[in-house]
């Protein structure tokens, strides 16, 4: 039998308090700690003047310049990542250090300093600080009219060398430049496709056409817009057209118009002149003109686009009745600034004129075009 002695039940009972104690003193000291531990946020940075500011939802902050906020995407030049695009939900700050222009979706423009945060958007113009919901804001962009960055275009080369017994060379070449600001945008778009074919020594064009086209358009409010300056070139040897300028305006609506889908309808009248290689009736053409147009542009991917952009013209019947231009295709972003790209091409006259002594030249020119750009 095993007998408890009083001091070896003192030692015991020391030993438990001991325990207890260390126990009541870890609990306590973890207790504390976790009372005086906070979550650790990214510091707010010292906003220095050089610099526009952004932060993102992740809590990162950016240094660089705000070059504009069109569609609910902020195109930001870091001082780090050089150019990048973000969606507007993914913001949660911007600060600008100069004056920008900031438009609303009633048409209103403002301009001054401006501080984005906690869903509300700041203009700091005279000293004083006007203060608007975020969820009127419709566009950004600097106030300076010279910016290079108000300014984006493309290049796109496409050639097709075909050699044996015939020697066939066909190449077009694309080029389109944009500016656009809260009030307006400017666009011009050239192209122009060469093909001519070599039997024998001798030397046969088969196709020499050109486009040039270009439009000024104001925006009135978020869904209308006015073409004040619509102007097209355009030149067909196969058409026998020489030369062929239209000049007028037009009404416009964004049927949608989204950071991914852009549909566009325009409608307006128009002044042609239409001048020939070679006809029996010697006078230029003239006519009135009826055009209607519509764009529509899908980005399916972050690097995949849609196009199908349709013109069409109601003219007198000396000028080809109905004369439309149709192109449609992919565009495919492989590498940073450059392109691939698949577009068709229809350019139809109803009523061709014929040269002197010949048949009338066909309605339909068409061609399926692989070529490479490069954007700007």
């Amino acid at each position: 039998m095993y007998i408890c002695s009083k001091s070896n039940y003192g030692n015991f009972v020391n030993k438990y308090l001991l325990i207890v104690l260390a126990l009541l003193s870890f609990i306590s000291h973890g207790a504390e700690k976790s009372e005086h531990t906070e979550v650790w946020s990214p510091p707010t940075p010292v906003f220095s003047q050089q610099f526009d500011w952004l932060k993102l939802r992740s809590g990162e902050w950016l240094k660089g310049d705000i070059i504009s906020m069109y569609d609910d995407e902020l195109e930001f030049d870091s001082d780090e990542f050089d150019t990048i695009t973000f969606d507007w939900e993914k913001v949660t700050e911007l600060r600008s250090r100069f004056d920008q222009q900031i438009r609303f979706a009633n048409g209103e423009v403002k301009q001054g300093f401006l501080i984005v945060k906690d869903q509300h958007l700041v203009v700091i113009s005279g000293g004083s600080e006007q203060h608007y919901p975020l969820s009127e804001l419709l566009s950004i962009t600097s106030s300076s009219d010279v910016r290079k960055e108000l300014w984006d275009g493309k290049v796109s080369l496409g050639i097709d060398v075909n050699s044996g017994n015939v020697n066939q060379l066909d190449y077009i070449v694309r080029a389109n430049i944009q500016r656009r600001t809260p009030f307006t945008r400017f666009k011009v778009d050239f192209t122009y496709n060469y093909s001519k074919s070599t039997a024998d020594e001798n030397e046969t064009v088969i196709t020499d056409t050109s486009r040039l086209t270009s439009n000024l358009d104001w925006f009135y409010s978020r869904k209308v817009f006015f073409r004040v300056f619509d102007y097209e070139h355009f030149t067909d040897l196969q058409q026998n057209i020489k030369s062929r300028d239209t000049l007028g305006l037009s009404l416009g609506y964004h049927i949608f118009q989204n950071k991914r889908l852009q549909w566009d309808v325009t409608l307006g009248p128009s002044y042609q002149q239409t001048v020939y290689y070679d006809t029996s009736d010697e006078s230029d053409q003239k006519s009135g003109v009826i055009a209607l147009g519509t764009l529509f542009d899908y980005s399916i991917s972050s690097r995949l686009d849609y196009l199908f952009d349709y013109q069409l013209q109601f003219v007198e019947e000396k000028s080809g009745k109905r004369n439309s231009h149709l192109q449609t295709g992919f565009e495919f972003e492989f590498q940073d600034n450059f392109e691939l790209n698949v577009m068709f091409y229809l350019d139809r006259v109803a009523n061709p004129v014929a040269p002197m002594g010949t048949t009338p030249p066909q309605s339909n020119d068409y061609r399926l075009v692989l070529s490479l750009g490069y954007v700007f």
